[in-house]
């Protein structure tokens, strides 16, 4: 189980913006924290999130979180590119592959992107 505040620390990690014993300054630690607040609203919205805002989210569904909380931000930190194509790789374009990872997780059918009108 990890806490909202440990998915922030894991995603800053992996943005690159938090270092090995280092502490997140209080307007990164806002902007994450938002960032997880609106990853938990998305998943809420869809209709796959399996845990209440406050509580602790379970290990299986921990690293398809942080990648998505660090999604949020990635264009907002200046990452180097092999951080951004790996995060790109694993979470999706717009997020689909973590969403289906999640939604696979808990049961349900994978998350689909809905195809605009005009294809």
């Amino acid at each position: 189980m990890a806490t909202a505040a440990t998915i922030r620390d894991m995603a800053a990690t992996r943005l690159g913006i938090l270092g090995e014993g280092e502490i997140l300054p209080s307007y990164e630690t806002a902007d994450m924290d938002q960032s997880y607040v609106e990853v938990h609203a998305k998943l809420s919205s869809l209709n796959i999130v399996v845990w209440d805002f406050d509580e602790d989210i379970p290990d299986e569904y921990v690293d398809d979180v942080v990648n998505l909380t660090a999604f949020g931000r990635i264009n907002d930190y200046g990452i180097p590119n092999d951080r951004y194509s790996r995060l790109m790789t694993v979470v999706g374009i717009r997020g689909e592959g973590a969403y289906g990872n999640i939604k696979e997780l808990k049961g349900g059918d994978t998350y689909v992107t809905p195809t605009p009108d005009y294809f």
